[in-house]
């Protein structure tokens, strides 16, 4: 399985059940994302160990990578984090955390206004304590009772231990799933987690996961093998289109109880279809008229298609990648698409005018041309059925621009 994860992202200190510690682990993608500002959801990693190479498989939702715009589920520790209107402070010894409304500093003293959630705010008086260094600015999940809340990585801190420590992994003992915890002194804990979130036996979930793509997907499940492993579904087989093998993940990472759809399923080729008219399809669709594009350009190597295009935002083209992925021949697809309004554009009357112009021009009646003023250039693109008509297109917007900035992207077809 390492083969199938090419790309190193990460290193994290996790539990390795084959060593019995906590050890560095590579965590391995598929694909090159980075985790600076965190990842999209459900993709899955492997987490290989460092020193014995054992391999288990995780998703991204289940790591905290360090960067989060809200910290809503983490709560500051007083002496231990600098404290702000709006954060969650927990006191040693309390039966739970406040919210703070306000915050307060005199010569000797710190003021705090918090709601516990009760009718009337409590106002509770500290004595100084300014905190120099945060191991974790953003707070720290409070345990037992986080502890379904918890990702791989977080910082923690144990109530009734008196203990900071942190995440280091999920375990299975054989019964229960648990959260594995790192403390300050080097211990290992194991709190299992709450019974919502156990992971449903295999045969429950394969069961549930096959029921629920032949209910959605009758033809096509047929060709599809199920997996299931600690609440993972792996799916393996052929598919028609990448757009059906895309819905297939979606349904399965959709449902409740799966912690992730890992995808091993490929493409059916019924018929060769080269790179070149791969391309030649996609620049068709993307031509299409009334479709209002510009700045496009299609990258595809061995099936793997890269698309990247702009557009005007109340011509957002939302169905495009969708329609792509259906093409025979797709493997992989990546569809980047910047969008702006009219306002953020240069020139955008005189290409309008130009466009009229050549849709009008006796010899170019039969061609597609779209220009667009893009880098402090005219860009002309879309499709001609000859070089003579090319060349025309190219002296006519050079005529009436009177620029030598033109770029001339159009294609003979």
């Amino acid at each position: 399985m390492r083969k199938l994860f090419p790309h190193r992202l990460y290193s994290q200190k996790m539990f390795c059940c084959r060593c019995q510690r906590v050890t560095v682990h590579g965590l391995f993608a598929r694909e090159p994302y980075s985790t600076y500002g965190g990842m999209e959801p459900k993709i899955p990693l492997l987490c290989s160990c460092d020193t014995c190479n054992n391999v288990i498989v995780c998703f991204s939702h289940e790591f905290y990578f360090g960067a989060r715009e809200e910290h809503a589920d983490y709560t500051k520790i007083y002496g231990y984090n600098r404290i702000a209107p709006g954060n969650w402070l927990y006191f040693k010894g309390a039966v739970k955390p406040g919210l703070v409304k306000s915050c307060f500093q005199t010569n000797d003293k710190e003021i705090y206004v918090l709601t516990y959630g009760g009718v009337k705010d409590e106002k509770v008086e500290c004595p100084k304590c300014p905190v120099e260094t945060e191991v974790s600015p953003g707070g720290y999940r409070l345990l037992p009772a986080q502890s379904a809340l918890t990702l791989i990585g977080d910082h923690v801190y144990h109530a009734k231990r008196n203990m900071f420590g942190v995440a280091v992994g999920y375990v299975n003992d054989g019964e229960k799933d648990k959260l594995a915890v790192q403390l300050e002194d080097d211990s290992l804990l194991f709190i299992t987690l709450p019974q919502s979130i156990q992971n449903l036996p295999n045969a429950k979930l394969s069961d549930m996961t096959r029921n629920k793509l032949m209910q959605f997907f009758p033809e096509d499940s047929r060709r599809i093998s199920v997996t299931v492993g600690q609440g993972i579904v792996y799916l393996d087989g052929l598919v028609r289109n990448l757009s059906v093998k895309r819905a297939l993940c979606a349904c399965v990472n959709g449902m409740q109880r799966v912690r992730g759809c890992v995808d091993f399923m490929k493409v059916r080729m019924d018929s060769y279809v080269s790179d070149e008219q791969l391309e030649k399809s996609i620049l068709s669709l993307l031509e299409t008229p009334g479709l209002r594009i510009f700045n496009y350009k299609v990258h595809v190597n061995k099936g793997d298609v890269q698309v990247s295009l702009c557009c005007f935002r109340e011509y957002y083209p939302k169905e495009i990648e969708s329609k792509i992925a259906e093409f025979p021949g797709v493997q992989k697809l990546k569809v980047s698409i910047e969008s702006m309004s009219t306002e953020e554009m240069e020139n955008v009357k005189v290409c309008k005018e130009l466009e009229y112009e050549l849709s009008t021009h006796t010899r170019l009646a039969d061609a597609l041309i779209r220009v667009s003023f893009v880098d402090k250039k005219f860009l002309l693109e879309g499709k001609v059925h000859s070089l003579l008509q090319k060349q025309l297109a190219m002296f006519c917007v050079a005529k009436k621009v009177m620029s030598p900035s033109i770029e001339n992207r159009l294609r003979i077809a």
